[in-house]
């Protein structure tokens, strides 16, 4: 089985040829930038909650890999979150403490229908 590869225009280092993983989604829009900006990135998931006026996204999560970066989050695979219109890039550690985050915004959404059940059968006073 042939690993894929895709050559990346760049305006540092001319074409780079660049090995992309399974997951990777392509390189479209990449010609052009430094090397450094080159980027695998995954299939993005919207995380939705039901509304009254249908789902709605509350975040938006995606496998991310930059092959030639010197900052953070550096060579490796991470989860790039976004929230309020910025990207956050998450290792593991991170994406637990956002999960855990998420269960304590559940039981304040759980107490919240509690307190609106009780509202609601004692006629809308309290």
């Amino acid at each position: 089985m042939s690993v894929p590869r895709v050559v990346v225009r760049t305006s540092d280092h001319g074409p780079v040829t660049v090995v992309c993983p399974p997951w990777c989604q392509g390189h479209d829009g990449q010609d052009g930038e430094a090397r450094v900006d080159i980027s695998h990135e995954g299939r993005e998931q919207d995380l939705t909650v039901p509304t009254s006026r249908g789902p709605a996204t509350i975040l938006t999560t995606g496998l991310e890999q930059r092959p030639y970066t010197e900052q953070p989050p550096g060579h490796d695979v991470f989860v790039n979150v976004e929230a309020n219109g910025q990207w956050y890039p998450a290792d593991p550690e991170g994406l637990e403490a956002m999960a855990s985050a998420l269960e304590e915004h559940a039981a304040a959404l759980r107490a919240l229908a509690t307190q609106l059940t009780a509202l609601r059968q004692a006629g809308g006073s309290a």
